[in-house]
Formats: structure tokens, C-alpha cells, sequence
């Protein structure tokens, strides 16, 4: 919070300190009866002055409910754009030791995320909760788009392999089984794990997710390619097709949609043959170079998505995607899952390759 807070004693000493400024700050706002934009505008820069700890960021959150009626309209809108998009970009962890709860060394998180994030249980999380389903997997705040579509295209077509990637232990460990190509063979190599993620108690999970919060097999997977690669900053960008073929010990191929002479429905046609054999199957846009191109149309450069299925309507050719967040797509296209139809020609014009696996 402001810089003149002091921050001495225990974390939970810290917290009520916080919560107090942070109040005052609130009442001193709202001394008028309302809640200006200016005074909105004051409230936030406050909050930027520092780095806020979980504890202030729980506290700044808290007031801005309690005071929610003293807002007017325009101040609201401010405060609630800095909280869901902002605030968890500056949240630091409270003061104190934050030691690793587990046996095992868990891979450390983003450089930037060292202050910000703790090693946490989940509290009901279950490895499986309805079964294996492609909805499941959801990217948060690391850049593993490439890794979250592929397990979402692996989980829908061949959920098997999935499942057979887990052993839960008796010591509440997990084992998880990620292949290696070695020459012209997938080799499975075994990774233990606890089921520590990373997570802050204001932000809750940080890295990979599912769309219920309990279900961990995502952000277990994920936390398993990061011990393998040594950290999850070494996750970071990569190969849809790779990373498909390591969860499943089957070979990628690869479709380059910007080749010479490359013909929409001859695309089409080996994405729908895909598909109908139950083949995992991702789709990568362009660049950041062609950002032009997707102004306006809630799809993103240099993003992978899933490939989720195919159709013919009314004699045009579509392609159905998933965006590996779980939302965020073009209008009209249903609720906002993540899951939407392009037409071929739309698709051709955004996407410049297709990973199918097996």
C-alpha cells in the first residue's frame, strides 16, 4: 500500500495494520457520501505506490465491497478493472517465512513470481473430478499456451492417456509418466511430484487450473513438465506437437498452412479425418508481426488453441477451437468458454499451422 505503512511484527500483524490504512484511506474517500473517479483515481495510485501484500490486497478488496454504494458508476468501473485486472500483477506474499510445505523440492516458479506466489495444497482437490474432459485444462498466468492446448486436445480424444499418466502413492504423492523421444521411440520417463502448486490465497491458482478449482490433474501435469524441464520459466513457449507427443509416447505431424500451394479444403479435409479418429489436434495463429490482422476478433497472435471438432453448415466448411483460458473468443459463439466455430476461410486467414497427434 502507501509507502508510509510500515510493515513490522508478524504477518498477521502486518495484515491488521494494512486492513486499518487501507480503511482509512476508504472512509477518508468516501467522506462526501460519494466516490468519486478522482478520489477512485487516488485510492488506486495509493495502492501502485508499493507492491501490495495478499493481506492489503484482501483488505483494498474488502472495502471496495463495503463501500460498493458510496461509488458512483464511473469510480466503480475504475476500482473494479484495477482489482480483476491488475491488482494480482503487483501482490506480494505477506512478510514472513513461507517454507515449502512438502517432502519434495517443487520447481521454482517465474523469477517475477518469487515474491508472489507460495507452494499450497488444495484443499478438496481431487486428481479426477467427472472424469477426464477437454473443457478441463485452463492457462492462467504463464506462458504455456502450447502445453494447456495440448492437454485440452489429448484430454478430449484420448482421455486414457491422461489417466494412465497418474499414479497417486500412498504418501499422498503423485507419479506422473511424461515420454521422451529417444531416437525413433517414446520412452516414458517417471517424475514424483506432491501436489503443492503455485498459488497465493488472495489469487488462488497462478499457473495451470481447471474450470472448478479442485480438479488438479492440469496443474499436476504442468508442475511435472516444469520438473522435468527444471523450472516453469523453462516451460515457457514450445511445441504443441512436442508436448502432445510426450503426454501420449505417439509421434506429431505437422501442417504448414502458409506452404506453397496449400489448398483450404485439402486442410479441412486431414483436420476432419482427425478429428473423426479421435487424433489430438492443436491450431497456432500468426506472429505478433500480423497483429492488424486480428483486431476485433478476440483471437490472439503467437496463441495456440485446441482443435475440438469440425462441421459442414449450410454448405460452409467450420472449424471448432478452444482457447486454452477457458474464455475469450469471438462474439456470438455461445456462452464465453473459450470454445468457438471459424469458417475455413476465416480459419486459413488466422492460423498458420495444425499439430495432429497419433
Amino acid at each position: 500500500m502507501p509507502k508510509n505503512v510500515t510493515r513490522t511484527g508478524s504477518p498477521n500483524a502486518a495484515g491488521a495494520d494494512a486492513a486499518a490504512k487501507i480503511d482509512a484511506d476508504f472512509k477518508k474517500a468516501s467522506a462526501n457520501g460519494k466516490i468519486n473517479t478522482a478520489s477512485a483515481d487516488k485510492l488506486i495510485r495509493q495502492a501502485r505506490d508499493n507492491k501490495l501484500t495478499e493481506s492489503e490486497a484482501n483488505a483494498f478488496k474488502a472495502d471496495a465491497q463495503r463501500y460498493a454504494s458510496s461509488f458512483e458508476p464511473d469510480a466503480k468501473q475504475k476500482i473494479d478493472t484495477f482489482i480483476s485486472g491488475e491488482m494480482h500483477k503487483i501482490e506480494v506474499l505477506d512478510p514472513g517465512p513461507h517454507a515449502d510445505p512438502g517432502d519434495i523440492k517443487d520447481p521454482a516458479v517465474l523469477k517475477g513470481d518469487k515474491d508472489k506466489l507460495e507452494q499450497q495444497d488444495v484443499k478438496g482437490g481431487k486428481l479426477f473430478i467427472g472424469g477426464v474432459n477437454g473443457a478441463d485444462p485452463q492457462q492462467n498466468y504463464i506462458g504455456d499456451c502450447y502445453l494447456i492446448a495440448s492437454m485440452s486436445a489429448v484430454a478430449r480424444e484420448n482421455p486414457k492417456a491422461i489417466s494412465d499418466a497418474f499414479k497417486q502413492n500412498a504418501d499422498g504423492t503423485y507419479t506422473v509418466r511424461i515420454f521422451k523421444k529417444e531416437g525413433s521411440k517414446y520412452v516414458p520417463q517417471e517424475f514424483k511430484i506432491d501436489g503443492d502448486l503455485p498459488r497465493n490465497d488472495w489469487q488462488g491458482a497462478a499457473y495451470a487450473s481447471d474450470t472448478n478449482g479442485k480438479e488438479l490433474w492440469p496443474a499436476l501435469l504442468e508442475k511435472a513438465f516444469a520438473a522435468r524441464a527444471g523450472s516453469y520459466g523453462k516451460i515457457e513457449a514450445g511445441i504443441p506437437g512436442d508436448a502432445m507427443a510426450a503426454i501420449t509416447g505417439k509421434p506429431s505431424t505437422d501442417i504448414d498452412m502458409r506452404g506453397k500451394g496449400v489448398n483450404p479444403d485439402d486442410v479441412f479435409k486431414q483436420i476432419d479425418a482427425a478429428v473423426k479418429a479421435h487424433k489430438p489436434a492443436t491450431a497456432v495463429t500468426l506472429s505478433d508481426a500480423s497483429a492488424a490482422k486480428y483486431k476485433g476478433t478476440n483471437i490472439y497472435t503467437d496463441h495456440t488453441y485446441t482443435v475440438y471438432g469440425t462441421s459442414v453448415e449450410n454448405g460452409l466448411k467450420y472449424v471448432q477451437l478452444r482457447n486454452p483460458w477457458g474464455e475469450s473468443e469471438p462474439a456470438n459463439n455461445g456462452p464465453d468458454d473459450g470454445i468457438f466455430k471459424l469458417p475455413l476461410d476465416q480459419f486459413m486467414s488466422l492460423f498458420c499451422g495444425v499439430s495432429i497427434n497419433g
